[in-house]
């Protein structure tokens, strides 16, 4: 590859670039590291490379990666396709991936991911410490100061204080967040939220928050994490891959509390959709899934992930249950699929807001 046509796309196509991320072959690693000192100019564009690397590596970890191409292939010669899929039951277990054998399926994955990554709103990386906010109808991607990445979800906010990076790395989530935690053990990395901290060294780990939703749950995609549950007198659970723990706020007596006492397993494996991935991320891969969730608990992810506001003009309809995944739909064509399997309308009364109704 010539120095002066390097791209991000082109590095993620380049097996030794690839390697040096893995961090596998200490060849390509000195390599890489040469290069960033001999071509200063180029360090920026290598960072962005390394961390558009890292976010698709993490989001296809857990898939089997054959049929992640097989997909892909499909909807290659297929675009006008819908990838939409209603009523899915009985989801097969996926062995974990080897990469080691599918690196030329993975840099191809990896590029591919890259280009329409490419298309989205872009966002410089951050360098201090400072408060990150994402509006509904977007997503970000950024860099922490010490080199842990980001994906930050609709309708999320992150804080860190002034010492991050120093002596601590402790950050404050409200909403919904991916982190690539940058490996240092005399500096651990912990997530607050306000039902729980989890504690990392280096992993990769999802945590979900939102104020509005009455719930908080991590899951653990690599690695090992250490969960702290604030309400429940600071117990601790230790968290391993492709687990998740969740906590439940009791806001009425007439609601279940979800605690270590009401239910012994609050640390539960991950859902697995069809294709392999993981549904609690499957937002990393501009994704919606639901497994069995309400309308109501549907509507508020729609709500921020399309900046609408959805009303119901009866409770009863909160209460449909629906199982499915969209992809890139528009939220008019997700309304009107799930209307296909339960009985309702959809209208919209202003620019922004959808009222439901029987």
């Amino acid at each position: 590859m010539q120095d002066r046509n390097l791209t991000v796309e082109g590095l993620l196509k380049d097996e030794s670039f690839i390697s040096y991320c893995l961090r596998k072959n200490e060849r390509d690693v000195r390599y890489w590291e040469s290069f960033i000192r001999d071509h200063p100019e180029k360090k920026e564009l290598i960072e962005e490379a390394v961390q558009e690397y890292r976010l698709l590596f993490t989001a296809l970890a857990s898939a089997d990666l054959k049929e992640q191409l097989d997909d892909l292939q499909k909807r290659v010669e297929n675009e006008q396709a819908p990838v939409v899929v209603l009523n899915r039951n009985a989801l097969r277990r996926r062995r974990f991936l080897q990469w080691t054998a599918a690196a030329a399926v993975l840099i191809m994955i990896a590029a591919g991911g890259y280009l329409y990554r490419r298309s989205l709103p872009s966002h410089p990386l951050q360098t201090a410490a400072a408060d990150y906010t994402c509006k509904h109808g977007e997503r970000k991607s950024f860099q922490l100061p010490d080199g842990t990445q980001v994906m930050m979800n609709a309708g999320s906010e992150l804080s860190l204080n002034n010492s991050y990076g120093k002596n601590t790395r402790d950050v404050f989530l409200k909403g919904e967040a991916f982190f690539e935690v940058q490996h240092n053990t005399a500096i651990p990395f912990i997530v607050h939220t306000s039902s729980m901290d989890v504690k990392a060294v280096g992993t990769a780990f999802n945590v979900r928050s939102y104020n509005d939703e009455g719930k908080t749950e991590a899951v653990l995609i690599r690695g090992l994490v250490e969960v702290t549950l604030k309400k429940d007198n600071n117990r601790k659970l230790l968290l391993h891959p492709d687990e998740k723990v969740m906590w439940v706020e009791n806001k009425t007596d007439n609601e279940a509390h979800v605690n270590a006492s009401a239910s012994p397993t609050i640390v539960k494996p991950v859902k697995k959709l069809d294709n392999g991935s993981i549904k609690e991320v499957a937002w990393l891969q501009n994704s919606l899934a639901f497994d069995d969730e309400t309308f109501e608990e549907i509507a508020a992810q729609l709500s921020r992930w399309y900046n609408v506001n959805i009303q119901f003009e009866s409770d009863d309809l909160k209460q449909y249950h629906f199982t499915a995944t969209f992809k890139r739909e528009k939220i008019e064509q997700v309304l009107t699929i799930l209307k296909a399997t339960r009985k309702f309308s959809y209208r919209f009364t202003g620019p922004q807001t959808i009222m439901i109704s029987k």
